[in-house]
């Protein structure tokens, strides 16, 4: 191309079009590139039919239909839109090269009053659906009228007294210049994209690959971050795909769910991590904030992680989370995760179909949103049943089953948190389930399985490996005791640091001798700290740092450390005593970032050496909220720290008898010996802190 390129631009006739232009041709001024705009203009459908309503759907090309016809013909290189009038596909051989930052993307209230003065019954006039909903929830008493036509043309009719008021889109009115119309500002979220400008071409020849790169520099989907769906499997933090764990490790943002095992939320080191909490009859998040939340986040250029249980796409709210986030042109990828209702089953034994017995199997959903209480359900015709969410709907279910011709002697299966600890199991047939539940506690969510393919299940009986509960947060070093069944009775949290004491910290770190650090926590939230400041990373990585134990050392060689002190003995003393080898202690100014619980054996012992220690409470130990305990074997209790013993008894005052009782370090044990538990076996290594 040229030093400076011709384009033939395409675009609507009005005033507020041509401006756009002018915007577009500034804009590739302020990136660096000069170009000359050779301006064509078109009338659009939506432009020559002004009589139908924009409320009663018209076609998604109505005002673009016939600039995409110019652009496949070749009549001109590229045509320039309002984003909001693009259809949601675009027709095949045109592709979007540009999309621009909006000025303004909030709506204007121009009347001859101000909105909160307009009398009732005033007519409001506006050709948005969406602005008549928003109206409606505002005002109801004020009538809501259609309008079509320009922007002048409708300030025309308010003066003519045609309407009361306009809601019209204020980025338009300050393009042209019309500002001094505005009355109010309006509340509410506007329609996506309001206030971009899309620049449109071809999608093949090298003169629009050529078109396209110079159009870049202008588009502001360069600074947006992506959201990713990512499945966490039906409960059991195992059962994670592989791809779905690697970019949980590189989010910036991890928008959880209920479901969602919080073992998980360990591999987004970096992440901020936003709780949604939804389930059946309580949400922490409405949908339609949750969604705000997503675009906000990616439109800040993060990398948003919204993990989700089962398989995001799989009776949950995945595709209406993928239908917004694409209207504001936001990249969204879906990583896919074990469903519940085939992961569970399996994990069974159970097998969905199988030769002789099932050739097909069905899903369906016992939950529809708004349905009445004696709605029965639509049941296919089908060899295997898979209910979700049906728990409180299982009269409904049974009922619509027996209606359907399923025999009463069908068998009948219900899961309570499937693959997970407490893992519960119902089994019956249709005659009876109703009233084997009713015996017993269910809690959701469930998953209810009918068919005779349930003769396939067998209950677990007691196997080689014994199944040990453990109380800690990684079950990682234990796995070669046996089965373990994580149920966590602390919980790790970010300490909330005062913004003074942060930055002094920062300021102060290149005078401290030696860092250290008894947890991998206290590395994870000291570098959270540094995230900002590249500077004072540089100067903290060729500090002598020291650790104790493998798994601490192996959060921090992440990290690119120049000299790491590693404690092989996985004790406090063991620490001391490498640091006594390794360092003269006397003078030696020392940083600790540890947790809130008080453990003063570290420090007084190095005081007593001569250092001068500093402790930092960079994370809290917090107890979680009580849980019941896995409905199934255990056979063994593994307690990783002393809060971990503390919390257990708080919650559930003593410790079954038939457990065997595993203690990792003095320190657990002797918090054990306190509570009056004598006979128990301690493991040779613990952590000094958790």
């Amino acid at each position: 191309m040229p030093d400076t390129p011709k384009i033939r631009v395409g675009s609507r006739n009005s005033a507020l079009a041509r401006v756009q232009v002018d915007e577009i041709e500034l804009l590739l001024k302020q990136a660096g590139t000069m170009a000359i705009l050779e301006r064509k203009t078109y009338l659009t459908r939506g432009d020559k039919d002004q009589v139908s309503s924009l409320i009663s759907n018209p076609a998604d090309n109505f005002f673009t239909d016939t600039l995409d016809q110019a652009l496949l013909e070749g009549a001109i290189d590229v045509a320039i839109h309002s984003a909001k009038d693009l259809p949601q596909s675009l027709p095949e051989g045109l592709t979007l090269f540009a999309l621009t930052r909006s000025p303004d993307d909030t709506d204007a209230f121009v009347g001859k009053t101000s909105f909160d003065r307009m009398p009732s019954g005033a007519q409001i006039a506006t050709s948005s659906l969406l602005r008549q909903e928003q109206l409606r929830l505002l005002r109801p008493d004020l009538k809501i009228v259609d309008i079509r036509g320009t922007i002048e043309e409708r300030l025309h009719k308010l003066e003519h007294g045609n309407c009361d008021g306009l809601i019209v889109a204020t980025v338009a009115l300050k393009r042209l210049k019309l500002e001094r119309h505005i009355q109010n500002i309006m509340p509410w979220e506007t329609a996506p994209t309001q206030g971009q400008l899309a620049v449109v071409g071809r999608s093949q020849g090298s003169q629009d690959a050529a078109l396209k790169e110079l159009f870049s520099k202008i588009d502001v989907r360069t600074t947006y971050g992506r959201v990713l769906l990512v499945g966490a499997g039906p409960g059991d933090p195992e059962l994670i795909t592989v791809k779905g764990l690697q970019v949980l490790a590189a989010a910036d943002c991890v928008v959880y769910d209920y479901l969602v095992p919080l073992q998980l939320l360990e591999y987004a080191k970096n992440a901020e991590k936003i709780y949604a909490g939804k389930r059946k009859g309580t949400q922490t998040m409405p949908q339609y904030e949750l969604n705000k939340l997503l675009r906000k986040k990616a439109l800040a250029g993060k990398t948003v992680v919204r993990l989700k249980g089962g398989d995001p796409l799989v009776f949950g709210r995945g595709a209406d989370e993928i239908d917004y986030l694409r209207r504001y042109y936001i990249d969204v990828e879906i990583i896919p995760g074990i469903s519940s209702a085939v992961g569970i089953p399996s994990r069974l034994g159970v097998p969905l179909t199988a030769r002789d017995i099932s050739s097909s199997v069905a899903f369906v959903s016992g939950y529809r949103k708004g349905e009445g209480n004696a709605e029965l359900l639509e049941i296919p015709s089908t060899d295997t049943l898979i209910f979700l969410m049906g728990l409180t709907k299982l009269d409904h279910i049974v009922r619509s089953l027996e209606l359907a011709g399923w025999g009463r002697d069908t068998p009948m299966m219900i899961i309570s948190k499937g693959t997970w600890p407490e893992e519960k199991i119902v089994r019956a047939t249709i005659a009876t389930i109703q009233e084997k539940v009713r015996a017993q506690t269910i809690d959701p969510p469930v998953l209810i399985i009918v068919g005779k393919t349930l003769q396939f299940y067998q209950a677990p009986t007691a196997g080689v490996r014994p199944r040990i509960l453990c109380t800690g947060t990684n079950p990682q070093p234990y796995e070669k005791l046996g089965k373990i069944i994580l149920f966590p009775t602390i919980e790790i949290v970010p300490a909330q640091l005062d913004v003074t004491i942060q930055k002094t910290l920062l300021t102060n770190l290149a005078h401290y001798d030696i860092i250290l650090f008894t947890s991998r926590f206290g590395v994870r939230y000291f570098w959270e700290l540094l995230t900002q400041r590249p500077d004072v990373q540089a100067q903290v990585r060729v500090k002598p740092f020291a650790v104790i134990g493998q798994i601490t050392a192996r959060e921090i060689i992440e990290y690119r450390v120049r000299k790491l002190l590693i404690a092989q003995r996985e004790t406090s003393e063991g620490l001391l005593e490498e640091l006594r080898t390794d360092f003269n202690l006397r003078g030696k100014k020392i940083l600790f970032p540890r947790s809130s619980l008080p453990n003063p054996y570290l420090k007084e012992r190095l005081i007593g050496e001569g250092a001068q220690v500093d402790e930092l409470t960079i994370y809290e130990n917090i107890k979680p909220p009580k849980r019941t305990l896995p409905q199934t074997w255990i056979d063994a209790i593994l307690f990783t720290s002393p809060s971990t013993v503390r919390n257990f008894l708080e919650d559930y005052n003593a410790i079954p008898e038939h457990w065997r009782i595993l203690s990792r370090g003095s320190l657990t044990s002797a918090c054990l010996k306190e509570k009056g538990y004598t006979t128990f076996q301690e493991l040779d290594q613990c952590l000094y802190e958790e």
